[in-house]
């Protein structure tokens, strides 16, 4: 009985915790998406910030690579965010701008049926 009590309250807790909002993270996040969006349209760049640091992914190239950077690194004018960006496009060889239909059409994929890029 003891031991379930525990359990439940943990459990509890972890949703509680789940549950706050940081309105800073929000705005941080919203940002850095406004900025690549509007650097280089179309590619659904996925941004997450929580604690101080900026996750960005662009969903239109396997979503499962991208950039890691701390807020504080950030420059007021984002130039910061807008070049690791642009680097993310340049290593599946793709230019720095507008998503182009007929560039990302000559990705490969990989033998783990990844698209191919520069991944170091």
């Amino acid at each position: 009985m003891v031991k379930e009590f525990f359990t439940i309250r943990i459990k509890m807790q972890e949703i509680e915790r789940a549950n706050t909002f940081n309105v800073h993270d929000y705005s941080t996040a919203k940002n850095v998406a406004e900025h690549l969006e509007k650097k280089y349209p179309g590619w659904l760049w996925a941004v997450h910030a929580q604690d101080g640091i900026v996750t960005v992914k662009s969903m239109m190239l396997s979503g499962n690579w991208g950039f890691v950077m701390h807020e504080d690194k950030i420059d007021n004018d984002y130039h910061s965010v807008v070049r690791a960006g642009g680097e993310i496009l340049e290593r599946y060889n793709q230019s720095r701008g507008k998503f182009k239909q007929d560039d990302y059409q000559e990705l490969t994929m990989d033998r783990k049926g990844q698209l191919s890029g520069d991944r170091t």
